[in-house]
């Protein structure tokens, strides 16, 4: 199978996995948007960083020279598994979830403590999963920009996590602290 199928299979099952829910929440007129727990100009810059490092993947495998290495087809199987795994995650995730608990920042209505399936392994499995996918763009597209991109998005979605714990022990109190002693952050 050339390799442009196989990445556009996997980022397309991650937007249908990211997009799908909430488009299902606007047609019911759910709430996507909570409380950020973070700066917002930082959150975005988080996201557009990670975003951006996926889309170099895609251009060094269009354009092939954004390396300072020399090509490498190893580089790229393993970016595949990284981020095959890192979307497996963040898909049993969000399927965990359910439609109506996705949303961007801190929930204000009242929601459940998800403890189950993939969040038996992991506290964060979608962040995890996108970690994952941002590691393997860093190691086929071996670029100082790239490698910089990285570095901000997972250093900002770490403290994004942080602000979510202490909201959620000041929300499941006992129950986050159990969780939270059994279930390690990532995995």
């Amino acid at each position: 199978m050339e390799k442009i199928i196989v990445l556009r299979v996997l980022f397309a099952i991650l937007v249908i996995a990211a997009i799908g829910p909430r488009i299902i929440q606007k047609l019911k007129k759910v709430e996507t948007v909570g409380c950020i727990g973070i700066n917002k100009k930082l959150f975005f810059l988080g996201k557009v960083s990670l975003f951006a490092s996926f889309i170099l993947i895609h251009v060094q495998l269009r354009v092939g020279n954004l390396s300072l290495f020399s090509k490498n087809d190893v580089f790229f199987w393993i970016c595949i598994a990284l981020v095959s795994i890192g979307v497996m995650f963040f898909t049993l995730a969000i399927l965990r979830l359910g439609t109506f608990s996705l949303r961007v920042g801190l929930a204000q209505e009242n929601t459940a403590l998800r403890t189950t399936g993939i969040y038996r392994l992991s506290r964060n499995p979608m962040l995890f999963g996108l970690y994952l996918m941002a590691l393997g763009s860093a190691i086929y597209v071996q670029n100082p920009i790239n490698w910089m991109l990285v570095i901000i998005a997972l250093t900002i979605h770490h403290k994004i996590i942080l602000a979510e714990e202490v909201f959620l022990q000041s929300r499941f109190g006992e129950e986050w602290i159990r969780y939270r002693n059994n279930v390690r952050r990532y995995l």
